[in-house]
Protein backbone atom coordinates (compact mmCIF):
# COMPACT_ATOMS: atom_id res chain seq x y z
CA UNK A 1 0.00 0.00 0.00
CA UNK A 2 2.94 2.42 0.85
CA UNK A 3 4.46 1.71 -2.40
CA UNK A 4 1.43 2.63 -4.34
CA UNK A 5 0.83 6.08 -2.65
CA UNK A 6 4.68 6.60 -3.16
CA UNK A 7 3.86 5.76 -7.07
CA UNK A 8 1.31 7.90 -6.84
CA UNK A 9 2.55 10.96 -4.92
CA UNK A 10 5.35 10.98 -7.75
CA UNK A 11 2.84 10.86 -10.41
CA UNK A 12 1.08 14.11 -8.88
CA UNK A 13 4.39 15.99 -8.54
CA UNK A 14 5.89 14.95 -11.83
CA UNK A 15 1.98 16.17 -13.88
CA UNK A 16 2.73 19.60 -12.13
CA UNK A 17 5.69 20.17 -14.20
CA UNK A 18 5.58 22.53 -17.43
CA UNK A 19 6.96 22.41 -20.70
CA UNK A 20 9.72 23.73 -19.28
CA UNK A 21 10.50 21.87 -16.08
CA UNK A 22 9.08 24.58 -13.76
CA UNK A 23 6.16 23.83 -11.45
CA UNK A 24 3.21 25.71 -11.80
CA UNK A 25 3.43 27.03 -8.29
CA UNK A 26 7.17 28.19 -9.64
CA UNK A 27 5.39 29.46 -12.48
CA UNK A 28 2.48 31.42 -10.59
CA UNK A 29 5.38 32.94 -8.74
CA UNK A 30 6.98 34.46 -11.12
CA UNK A 31 3.96 35.97 -12.71
CA UNK A 32 2.90 37.38 -9.80
CA UNK A 33 6.36 39.05 -9.23
CA UNK A 34 5.86 40.34 -12.87
CA UNK A 35 2.47 41.44 -12.29
CA UNK A 36 4.17 43.56 -9.04
CA UNK A 37 7.48 44.62 -11.48
CA UNK A 38 4.72 45.95 -14.04
CA UNK A 39 2.28 47.73 -11.62
CA UNK A 40 5.49 49.88 -9.55
CA UNK A 41 8.19 50.39 -11.97
CA UNK A 42 5.83 51.12 -14.96
CA UNK A 43 3.64 53.35 -12.30
CA UNK A 44 0.44 51.79 -13.70
CA UNK A 45 -2.21 53.79 -12.48
CA UNK A 46 -4.49 50.49 -10.11
CA UNK A 47 -3.44 50.79 -6.45
CA UNK A 48 -6.10 51.42 -4.03
CA UNK A 49 -4.11 53.66 -2.01
CA UNK A 50 -4.55 56.33 -5.68
CA UNK A 51 -7.87 57.99 -5.53
CA UNK A 52 -8.14 58.50 -9.34
CA UNK A 53 -6.84 53.93 -9.84
CA UNK A 54 -8.39 52.53 -12.85
CA UNK A 55 -9.46 49.15 -11.81
CA UNK A 56 -7.23 45.91 -13.39
CA UNK A 57 -8.80 43.20 -14.52
CA UNK A 58 -8.40 40.05 -11.65
CA UNK A 59 -8.01 37.74 -14.94
CA UNK A 60 -4.94 37.86 -17.34
CA UNK A 61 -5.55 37.53 -20.74
CA UNK A 62 -3.96 34.64 -23.12
CA UNK A 63 -1.91 35.95 -25.97
CA UNK A 64 -1.32 33.74 -28.49
CA UNK A 65 2.06 33.34 -30.45
CA UNK A 66 2.00 33.23 -33.81
CA UNK A 67 4.20 32.53 -36.79
CA UNK A 68 4.75 34.94 -39.75
CA UNK A 69 4.22 33.66 -43.06
CA UNK A 70 7.41 34.04 -44.73
CA UNK A 71 5.73 34.19 -48.18
CA UNK A 72 3.57 36.90 -47.71
CA UNK A 73 5.26 40.19 -49.22
CA UNK A 74 3.95 42.40 -46.80
CA UNK A 75 4.01 42.06 -43.05
CA UNK A 76 0.20 41.62 -42.10
CA UNK A 77 -0.76 43.55 -38.95
CA UNK A 78 -0.32 42.47 -35.43
CA UNK A 79 -3.09 39.47 -34.76
CA UNK A 80 -5.88 40.02 -32.43
CA UNK A 81 -5.02 39.09 -28.64
CA UNK A 82 -1.64 37.38 -29.96
CA UNK A 83 1.86 38.48 -31.62
CA UNK A 84 4.63 37.48 -34.16
CA UNK A 85 7.47 34.89 -33.23
CA UNK A 86 9.79 37.92 -34.49
CA UNK A 87 8.60 40.38 -31.90
CA UNK A 88 9.87 38.20 -29.25
CA UNK A 89 13.16 37.75 -30.85
CA UNK A 90 13.85 41.49 -31.14
CA UNK A 91 12.30 44.87 -29.74
CA UNK A 92 13.31 48.56 -30.68
CA UNK A 93 14.84 48.75 -33.89
CA UNK A 94 16.46 44.71 -34.07
CA UNK A 95 17.34 44.57 -30.11
CA UNK A 96 18.00 41.11 -29.65
CA UNK A 97 15.40 39.82 -26.88
CA UNK A 98 14.68 36.21 -26.97
CA UNK A 99 16.43 33.77 -29.00
CA UNK A 100 15.34 32.37 -31.97
CA UNK A 101 16.09 28.95 -30.47
CA UNK A 102 13.24 29.57 -28.52
CA UNK A 103 10.89 29.23 -31.04
CA UNK A 104 9.16 25.79 -29.72
CA UNK A 105 9.02 26.67 -26.50
CA UNK A 106 7.14 30.20 -27.09
CA UNK A 107 4.50 28.50 -29.85
CA UNK A 108 4.24 25.30 -27.20
CA UNK A 109 3.26 28.03 -24.44
CA UNK A 110 0.20 28.36 -26.75
CA UNK A 111 -1.41 25.09 -24.59
CA UNK A 112 -0.33 25.73 -21.27
CA UNK A 113 -1.53 27.90 -18.48
CA UNK A 114 -4.93 28.82 -20.10
CA UNK A 115 -6.17 30.65 -17.09
CA UNK A 116 -4.81 32.59 -14.24
CA UNK A 117 -6.26 35.03 -11.37
CA UNK A 118 -4.57 37.88 -9.67
CA UNK A 119 -4.72 36.49 -6.05
CA UNK A 120 -1.30 37.21 -3.88
CA UNK A 121 -0.53 39.54 -1.07
CA UNK A 122 0.24 42.15 -3.53
CA UNK A 123 -3.23 41.68 -5.13
CA UNK A 124 -4.78 43.28 -1.76
CA UNK A 125 -3.35 46.90 -2.80
CA UNK A 126 -4.61 46.39 -6.52
CA UNK A 127 -8.16 48.06 -6.94
CA UNK A 128 -9.27 44.17 -9.37
CA UNK A 129 -12.33 44.33 -11.15
CA UNK A 130 -13.98 41.78 -13.13
CA UNK A 131 -15.00 42.03 -17.03
CA UNK A 132 -19.04 41.69 -15.50
CA UNK A 133 -18.36 44.35 -13.08
CA UNK A 134 -17.46 46.76 -15.91
CA UNK A 135 -19.97 45.67 -18.12
CA UNK A 136 -22.47 46.14 -15.51
CA UNK A 137 -21.04 49.82 -14.74
CA UNK A 138 -21.64 50.23 -19.09
CA UNK A 139 -24.99 49.64 -18.92
CA UNK A 140 -25.60 51.81 -15.98
CA UNK A 141 -23.86 54.52 -17.45
CA UNK A 142 -21.40 54.72 -15.46
CA UNK A 143 -17.53 55.17 -15.81
CA UNK A 144 -16.41 51.38 -17.17
CA UNK A 145 -12.81 52.14 -18.26
CA UNK A 146 -10.56 49.55 -16.77
CA UNK A 147 -6.59 47.95 -17.72
CA UNK A 148 -5.81 44.34 -18.08
CA UNK A 149 -2.70 42.40 -18.46
CA UNK A 150 -1.77 39.25 -20.51
CA UNK A 151 -0.06 36.28 -19.79
CA UNK A 152 3.06 36.79 -19.94
CA UNK A 153 4.90 34.83 -22.51
CA UNK A 154 8.18 33.72 -21.29
CA UNK A 155 11.76 32.65 -23.01
CA UNK A 156 13.37 28.85 -22.08
CA UNK A 157 15.73 30.07 -19.39
CA UNK A 158 12.83 32.09 -17.68
CA UNK A 159 15.00 35.38 -17.31
CA UNK A 160 13.11 37.04 -20.42
CA UNK A 161 9.40 38.04 -20.51
CA UNK A 162 6.91 39.82 -22.39
CA UNK A 163 3.78 41.18 -21.13
CA UNK A 164 0.77 43.32 -22.95
CA UNK A 165 -1.19 46.38 -21.14
CA UNK A 166 -4.45 46.71 -22.36
CA UNK A 167 -6.38 49.97 -21.12
CA UNK A 168 -10.31 49.73 -22.22
CA UNK A 169 -12.66 52.26 -22.38
CA UNK A 170 -15.79 50.63 -23.66
CA UNK A 171 -16.22 53.07 -26.56
CA UNK A 172 -14.03 54.27 -29.27
CA UNK A 173 -10.81 54.83 -27.00
CA UNK A 174 -8.04 52.64 -25.35
CA UNK A 175 -4.71 51.80 -26.11
CA UNK A 176 -2.03 49.15 -25.92
CA UNK A 177 1.48 48.39 -25.07
CA UNK A 178 3.76 45.65 -25.40
CA UNK A 179 6.63 45.25 -22.05
CA UNK A 180 9.77 43.27 -22.43
CA UNK A 181 11.18 42.53 -18.97
CA UNK A 182 14.20 40.74 -18.11
CA UNK A 183 15.34 38.58 -14.87
CA UNK A 184 18.62 39.92 -13.04
CA UNK A 185 19.94 38.82 -9.82
CA UNK A 186 16.52 36.84 -8.83
CA UNK A 187 14.38 40.40 -9.96
CA UNK A 188 11.98 41.19 -12.82
CA UNK A 189 12.83 44.96 -14.41
CA UNK A 190 11.28 46.40 -17.31
CA UNK A 191 13.53 46.39 -20.24
CA UNK A 192 11.84 48.48 -22.77
CA UNK A 193 8.08 49.64 -23.66
CA UNK A 194 6.62 49.77 -26.89
CA UNK A 195 3.15 51.15 -27.98
CA UNK A 196 1.09 49.11 -30.19
CA UNK A 197 -2.13 51.08 -30.66
CA UNK A 198 -4.41 53.89 -29.70
CA UNK A 199 -7.59 54.38 -30.30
Amino acid sequence: MRNYITILFLFFVLGCKNEDGNTTSERNHEIEKIIECIIIDDSLNVLRSDSLAIPLFKELKKLKVYRLNKTDEKRPPKPENGIYLDDLFYYHLDIKFIPEKDSLNLLNQNEVLNKYVINNSFSKKINLTTFEIQKSKRKANQDAEFVYLTFPIFSSDNTKAYVEIVNVCFGDCGSGQAVYLEKKNGKWKILYHRQLWVG
